[in-house]
Formats: structure tokens, C-alpha cells, sequence
């Protein structure tokens, strides 16, 4: 037990002498490689002198004596020097515990498309954040395999882990507070929690890897793929329109018109696909693309805005977050269910444009 115990500090202690880049590595590294030259070089020195030369040539000799006359303040100096080294190791370490106990990680994941618990976000982002670890869950399910709860009862838990966000931040420092946001639940529900996060500061967007089973950050690489546009010019004279987003795969036009009579505008990512989307700065620049295609409609007096999106899951919360609540129109983003008439039964009208709570509008 004792010899494991050496071992581990052995090794930990090498691990942190020859990884950290603190300035107290520093100093310990050159108090100990003087220690080792001084010490240890001019013996072996000799030895290989001995072998190669068969004997030690006088004036090495004559050196090292000198050498030998100053050893043991070289030993004082180094010693001290060490000493310093280890002090300051204790309080960048005291100090470092004090502001890691005032960081809080808070930690919502979402779940709403599938009964399988999976594995939970908290497990997958330890490690990536420093601070204690506050999990919120968002649990939307109805436990029955893709299907979605009651709208009004999904927007009453949403609001209640918006508020529980809120409490946990409450009497914190903003700057000692990480969010990270994770999830898979349907359209409306995920732009509203993105609507209702946007005042949050930084999250830290993650999203599930349906191949890798695992989640995943957004932190690849930006493909530059855009949205392709249509539609707008024939927005004229209506107060109403219809925007399709189309990001992973195609939103199909008979349920869009057997289900609205609102002009249509199709936003159509060029390279549609459901794994080009692990770019935090791809899906912010797709966002404002959206945004500005809002803001035209908007100039072309239009008042409610119609939305139906096929993208995976961080790319609505994103949107979402990113949806101006105060200078845009109005906005009911609605939920898809294949093979019902209609395709499209229900929507949330969101809380922008002066609507301070959500609504359920369903579609007759």
C-alpha cells in the first residue's frame, strides 16, 4: 500500500514538474539541473576521462577541487532556491482551490425524442470545465419512443429549468458562471429554449453524434456552405409568410402547402446534409443569414412569421438564441409529424415581439 502510494506521488509529482509551465517549475528545474551538473557531472566526468585517457589529466583534477571549495554553498543556494519553488507551489495551489470553489459549471441537457437515457452530458463534459458541476434536465418525454409531450406541459417545464438556471446563477459573479447546453427534443421546444437562454451570455453548445454515440462541441471546422434562397421576391401585399429551413435534409413542399396558405420562402443549405453542422462559427454566420432574411421580410411589411425547420438540434437552439425578441415580427415555429394530416398540427408562437409568454397555436 505505502509503495503504491510512493509510486503515485512519484508520479505525479514528475508529471507536474516536467508538464506545468509555471514560473515555479521553472525556477525548481534550474535549482535541480544545477544540482545534478554540479554534483554529478564532474564524477562521471572523471570516470569516463579514466577510460578513455587511462588516467584524469591534472588540471581537471585541479578543477574540481576548486570546484569542491564552493560546493556547499552551491547546495545552500539550490536548496533555498527550492524551497522558494515549493512556497509558491502551496500558494498558487491555495489560490487556485479558492477560485475553483466559486466556479459552477451549469449543465443543461435536454431529452424529449428518445426514452433511452443514453449517456448523460455531465459525464461527457467533465474535464472540459473547471468549476463545480450543476446538472439541470430538461425531461420533455413522454416515455413513448419519438413521440413528444402535451405542447403546454413541455412549455411550463421549459420555463421551470429556465428558472432553475436563473436560481443557480443568482448571488454568483457572471464570470463564475459556465453554461453548457446539450439536447434532442423537437423543434419548437429547442428554439424556445434558445430564446429563453439568449440572455445567458457564452453556452456552450453540444450536440449528440448519432454515428459516434456520443456528444459532441462545435469546435470544427467551418465549411463555408450557405443557404440558398427563394421565394422573397414574391413576398408582396402579405402580412404572413412561410420560411422553410432546409439544413439536414429536405422539408417536403406538399405538406408545406396542404398545411399553410402563406407565401413560401425556402432557405436550402447548399451540400444538405445531418453531419455538416459541428462548426460553432458555421452555424452563427448560417444564423445571421436568417436573421437578415427575417429583417427583409420584416421591411416588406411583414408582421408574423411562419417557421419550419429540418436541422439538427444545436442548429435550432442556436437560431433560436440568436432571434432579435425585440425588433423582429412575430414567430411560430411549428412541429413535424410524418404521415398526419396535417403535417404540421401545432406551433409555438414565441415570447418576441412583445409577447411576454409562449403560445400553443394549432393548426385546423
Amino acid at each position: 500500500m505505502l509503495k503504491r502510494l510512493f509510486e503515485n506521488f512519484v508520479l505525479k509529482a514528475t508529471d507536474w514538474l516536467f508538464r506545468t509551465r509555471s514560473i515555479e517549475a521553472v525556477i525548481m528545474k534550474s535549482a535541480l539541473a544545477s544540482l545534478v551538473a554540479i554534483f554529478g557531472a564532474p564524477p562521471l566526468i572523471a570516470v569516463l576521462l579514466r577510460i578513455g585517457l587511462g588516467s584524469v589529466p591534472e588540471g581537471y583534477l585541479a578543477a574540481q577541487a576548486a570546484l569542491d571549495l564552493v560546493d556547499g554553498w552551491i547546495l545552500i543556494i539550490c536548496s533555498i532556491i527550492i524551497a522558494v519553488a515549493l512556497v509558491l507551489i502551496v500558494l498558487r495551489r491555495r489560490s487556485e482551490v479558492k477560485i475553483l470553489a466559486k466556479k459552477r459549471v451549469i449543465v443543461i441537457e435536454a431529452r424529449g425524442l428518445r426514452d433511452d437515457d443514453g449517456s448523460p452530458l455531465e459525464e461527457a463534459i467533465k474535464g472540459n470545465f473547471n468549476g463545480q458541476i450543476i446538472p439541470v434536465l430538461l425531461d420533455l418525454r413522454n416515455r413513448l419512443d419519438g413521440k413528444t409531450i402535451e405542447p403546454e406541459r413541455a412549455i411550463d417545464d421549459i420555463y421551470a429549468a429556465h428558472r432553475s438556471v436563473l436560481q443557480h446563477e443568482k448571488h454568483l459573479d457572471r464570470s463564475d458562471v459556465t453554461v453548457v447546453y446539450g439536447g434532442l427534443t423537437s423543434v419548437p421546444y429547442t428554439f424556445l429554449t434558445g430564446v429563453l437562454l439568449d440572455d445567458e451570455g457564452l453556452v456552450n453548445t453540444f450536440d449528440w453524434d448519432r454515428t459516434q454515440e456520443r456528444w459532441r462541441d462545435l469546435k470544427g471546422e467551418d465549411d463555408g456552405l450557405t443557404f440558398e434562397m427563394s421565394g422573397i421576391e414574391g413576398v408582396t401585399d402579405t402580412q404572413e409568410v412561410l420560411v422553410a429551413v432546409t439544413f439536414s435534409y429536405p422539408v417536403n413542399r406538399i405538406d408545406l402547402e396542404s398545411t399553410f396558405s402563406f407565401p413560401i420562402v425556402d432557405l436550402r443549405l447548399d451540400g444538405m446534409s445531418s453531419d455538416t453542422h459541428w462548426s460553432s462559427k458555421k452555424q452563427n454566420r448560417l444564423a445571421q443569414q436568417f436573421f437578415e432574411v427575417v429583417k427583409a421580410l420584416s421591411s416588406r411589411g411583414v408582421k408574423r412569421i411562419h417557421v419550419v425547420m429540418a436541422a439538427p438540434n444545436s442548429v435550432v437552439f442556436n437560431f433560436g438564441r440568436r432571434y432579435d425578441k425585440r425588433n423582429l415580427p412575430e414567430l411560430v415555429v411549428y412541429q413535424y409529424e410524418r404521415g398526419q394530416q396535417p403535417a404540421y398540427p401545432w406551433g409555438v408562437l414565441m415570447p418576441v415581439a412583445g409577447y411576454d409568454r409562449p403560445q400553443v397555436l394549432y393548426m385546423r
